[in-house]
Order: C-alpha cells, then sequence, then structure tokens
C-alpha cells in the first residue's frame, strides 16, 4: 500500500515537473554568446567625454545633485563596449519595461502558448510606437500578470540580472515599481540585433516605427541612420535606448547599442516635483541627444 501511494508520489512529481519543462527553454550555449567586454567596464575617449560632458552639466545645474545616469555605447561591428556608466545599477524602467513585456510575449508565441493574431498586432503596435500603457496591461494580463511575466523572464533570460516586472502600470502612468538597468537595455539590443530572441526580427520591425525619441530626432545624426529603440518617461527618469546603424564610406552597415538614463528617484515624490514636468524632461532628453551625437560620430570617425 505504502509503496504504491509512493509511486503515486513520483509520478505526481513528474508531471508536475513536466507542465514546467517548456518555459525553462535557455541552454548553456545561450551564454557563450554574450560577448564577456558586455560585462566588464572600460575606459575610452568616448567614455572620458561623456563622463566630462556629464560633470558640466552639474555644474550649471541642469542635472540636479539628485540625478543619477546610466549609459552604455557598444559598437556591434567591432564587438567592443565603449561606454560604460553606472550600467550594473538598477533603475526605475518606466515605459522601458515594454521591451521585456514585447519579448515575454513573443516567447510564448515560440512556444506555443499565445497565438500572435490581428487584435496582439495591434497592440503590439501602439505599446512600442506610441508607448500606449493599456496595450502594455493588456499583453501582461494575457500572459497571466506581473508575476507570472516576470518568471517567464527569470526562467529563460536569467542574462536579465536588473529587469524585474511587479506591477501593471498605473492609470496615471506614474509606474515606479518595475525596474531594469542601463546593462539589461544594451544586452537586450544586442540579442535582439544577433537574431538570439525569438521572433527578433519581428520585435525589429516593431522598434523602427517612427516614435518620440531622445536619440534620433533633434540631433545632427543624418536621417540615412536607421534607428530601433524604445524610450521610457515618467516624472523620475528619462531614457531611451536601442540599435542605430549607420552606413561606412563603402556602404556597409555598421550598428551601435546607444542606452541613456537620467535617474532622480526623489521625483516620485509630489513634494520634490517644483519643476514643471515638461521642463524637468526637456533637459534631461536634450543631453541624450548631444551624448547620442557624440556616439555617432566616434563611431563614424572610426569606421
Amino acid at each position: 500500500m505504502f509503496g504504491r501511494i509512493r509511486k503515486l508520489n513520483i509520478l505526481f512529481l513528474c508531471c508536475s515537473i513536466g507542465v514546467l519543462l517548456p518555459i525553462f527553454t535557455l541552454s548553456a550555449a545561450t551564454y557563450k554568446n554574450i560577448p564577456r567586454s558586455l560585462q566588464e567596464t572600460i575606459d575610452s575617449p568616448l567614455e572620458a567625454h561623456f563622463e566630462r560632458y556629464i560633470k558640466r552639466q552639474r555644474s550649471r545645474k541642469i542635472l540636479a545633485t539628485t540625478d543619477r545616469t546610466s549609459f552604455v555605447v557598444y559598437d556591434i561591428t567591432k564587438n567592443r563596449k565603449l561606454v560604460s556608466i553606472n550600467e550594473n545599477r538598477q533603475t526605475m524602467a518606466a515605459s522601458l519595461i515594454k521591451n521585456f513585456v514585447m519579448l515575454a510575449y513573443f516567447h510564448e508565441v515560440r512556444y506555443g502558448r499565445q497565438t500572435h493574431t490581428a487584435a496582439n498586432k495591434g497592440n503590439l503596435r501602439a505599446m512600442i510606437q506610441r508607448s500606449s500603457n493599456p496595450s502594455t496591461n493588456y499583453f501582461i494580463r494575457l500572459l497571466g500578470g506581473p508575476a507570472r511575466v516576470n518568471r517567464i523572464l527569470q526562467a529563460n533570460y536569467p542574462y536579465f540580472k536588473q529587469t524585474r516586472i511587479v506591477e501593471y502600470i498605473p492609470r496615471s502612468g506614474r509606474t515606479y515599481r518595475n525596474m531594469t538597468s542601463a546593462r539589461d537595455l544594451s544586452l537586450f539590443c544586442l540579442q535582439l540585433w544577433k537574431g538570439r530572441l525569438p521572433y527578433a526580427e519581428k520585435m525589429k520591425y516593431y522598434m523602427k516605427l517612427k516614435n518620440g525619441d531622445y536619440i534620433f530626432k533633434n540631433t545632427y545624426i543624418p536621417a540615412s541612420v536607421e534607428v530601433y529603440n524604445k524610450t521610457g518617461t515618467v516624472y523620475g527618469l528619462v531614457g531611451d535606448g536601442g540599435v542605430l546603424v549607420l552606413g561606412d564610406s563603402s556602404g556597409k552597415p555598421r550598428p551601435y547599442v546607444f542606452i541613456g538614463m537620467v535617474e532622480d528617484r526623489t521625483k516620485t515624490s509630489r513634494r520634490n516635483r517644483w519643476q514643471s514636468f515638461t521642463t524637468w524632461k526637456n533637459r534631461r532628453a536634450n543631453i541624450l541627444r548631444r551624448l547620442s551625437e557624440q556616439a555617432y560620430k566616434y563611431i563614424y570617425e572610426k569606421h
């Protein structure tokens, strides 16, 4: 009798594991595909320029003492990181979390647990191009809630070490609890560009749609440069990140990753919002634009 119960328990355990196994699909080879240099701090003329520029913005009071900056620039062609400033610092994600919601959705599509329907296509476009919060919540709900989305990411893409999805985006749009980092965003962009994420070409399509960016528009970067990006903005964070593709003198594409984030966690409190949101945001967005220009110039000259 006890032997029969023991067999039943073992059978139940195996079946339970079988239900969970499809979620855990990360192979050991995935880690080998991540360039070692993406995880290392570096010194370069471009990084030194970034640091001097940020210091000047602080001395001019454009950046407050409570502002924290995070930047990554990565030359995909040469597999070399050019800028690493506070890249491992976990920051508020704001709408940058929508990259990872999209990834979780396409992961489920790959394994047949979701279908890429017309309604889903429309909501994806709205979420990435127009940064629609209702469309983002639509996908979080479709996938089973914040905890379920977070579990999909952690189980299958654990190299996103600072990214956490713990809440729907509130009706006010003031989402402060979902987290990420410049490192995770740069790694997302690199893996996407290398085709190592599910339905990478489809995700690139949505990220290439024209949107209100802080790394290309209102810069001197020429119109011929292709941009695949997503912004994140809330009173407390201004960020943008993606892949920019320029052509070298022979016409060959030279893609690189640019991630820029300026965070001030004191702004999550209403009493610290002494400046209009538009003024506060624009000042920080302009910092991203100027540094994006410098990254473009540096990489163009190197190629």
